[in-house]
């Protein structure tokens, strides 16, 4: 194109602009899209919490009666605004006294209900692809860094706890994810990490999905990221002495309003599961042998609380915490044991009673997810330390948790 040509063009392009600009502005052409504005949300926020948000409108992509390509005036278009999430009934002065007993918070739960996962998908599942999809599965491995918990031997030929049950962690977590399942590892190198720091890891994989929850649900989240900020502090410390400050929330008899809240949030997400790991010691007797598993029922932590307690003014104390799963907390605790015995590792149960035992732990007590601790057997046994030492025993353990979580969700719960 000459240069003559194309000076005409440019001149013509300009005059066709300028005359549709003109017409635009007298209102004989529709005024032109203004960029972000057409994918503004246009919608009432939901009234129910449980209620799903409706997604966005795209104008191109219409499903009524209008054009395509029809853009929404921009007097209707609004901005989504989230509500404030209620708390209710947190108020410790309003409780009755408890007498020599702390007060005790209600069941009902302080916070709405915005994850209530479908367990019952689960049953019959075991030979699905990927059974335990969607299920989270907490891990911790005790012990770690200068803590090496039991030693056996010394030197370069030492055996610690704290290698033995990471190793074993690190075959569960195989196994689990084989199935399908989220896997959070508490540990995953030699470091030493506090069992406030742990609790206070787990409390945050809630307190994110909850927050991420609420803006789903028309609310806004400042609750749940106010209290990742108390966990991020707890997990900085990282310190298990109460000077240090690193126990925060976790550092009182009974439960305070905040925690109280993120027992609530933390019973709801009952598709996730806490899991402890540790070995058992006993250089006094070296023929106690076997497997055992622990939980904490919601009378036991009331009972463990409640000691804490005596010889204090207990209504100046926190209350205790009610709405625990003590029955998911017995079942998984069963099915852990009895997958260890059938496991083929040689660990069979110290005791042939297959329901696990009570004991006050504090990564147990300080946590509302369905919890129980494995101690997979006695490091100072002649027979367990054997199986505990070789790559198949903590093989056959990993296996064995894993198999424990499939059947807690894919069987029928009584």
């Amino acid at each position: 194109m000459s240069r003559r040509k194309r000076g005409r063009f440019v001149f013509l392009m300009v005059t066709v602009s300028s005359l549709l600009l003109l017409l635009s502005a007298f209102g004989v052409l529709p005024k032109p899209v203004r960029g972000a504005k057409r994918f503004q949300i246009n919608q009432a926020i939901p009234q129910n919490p449980t209620d799903p948000v409706p997604e966005a409108v795209d104008p191109e992509h219409t499903t009524d009666d209008s054009q395509p390509n029809e853009t929404l005036p921009e007097t209707e278009a609004t901005e989504l605004e989230l509500r404030e999430l209620p708390v209710t009934g947190n108020e410790a002065d309003l409780l009755p006294a408890g007498g020599t007993s702390l007060r005790e918070w209600p069941q009902a739960l302080s916070i709405p209900v915005l994850h209530a996962p479908d367990l019952d998908a689960y049953l019959g599942r075991e030979r699905g692809d990927q059974p335990l999809q969607g299920i989270t599965v907490i891990l911790d491995a005790s012990r770690g860094g200068a803590d090496t918990g039991a030693v056996w031997g010394t030197g370069a030929d030492a055996v610690m706890e704290k290698t033995l049950v990471l190793d074993m962690a690190l075959e569960a977590e195989k196994a689990l994810s084989a199935y399908g399942a989220n896997v959070v590892m508490t540990r995953t190198t030699d470091e030493e990490f506090s069992l406030f720091r742990t609790v206070a890891k787990a409390a945050d994989h809630a307190l994110l999905r909850y927050g991420d929850a609420a803006v789903a649900n028309g609310y806004e989240r400042e609750l749940a990221d106010n209290l990742r900020l108390l966990m991020g502090d707890i997990i900085r410390i990282n310190q298990n002495s109460p000077s240090s400050g690193g126990r925060g929330l976790f550092g009182f008899i009974g439960t305070p309003p905040q925690l109280r809240i993120i027992y609530d949030i933390e019973s709801q997400f009952t598709d996730v599961l806490f899991i402890n790991l540790s070995l058992a010691f006993d250089i006094n007797d070296p023929a106690s042998r076997g497997a055992q598993v622990y939980f904490m029922s919601a009378d036991f932590v009331k009972e463990v609380n409640n000691g804490y307690a005596a010889g204090q003014d207990a209504q100046a104390l926190a209350p205790n915490y009610t709405n625990i799963d003590s029955q998911g907390r017995a079942r998984l605790a069963a099915l852990l044991k009895a997958s260890l015995a059938q496991g083929g590792a040689g660990l069979q149960p110290e005791d042939q009673n297959l329901q696990g035992a009570e004991k006050d732990m504090a990564v147990l007590r300080l946590t509302n997810f369905v919890s129980a601790s494995v101690v997979p057997g006695y490091l100072s046994n002649s027979d367990d330390r054997a199986v505990l030492t070789s790559q198949e025993g903590r093989r056959a353990v990993g296996q064995s948790i894993a198999r424990a979580v499939l059947n807690y969700y894919v069987t029928e719960r009584p």
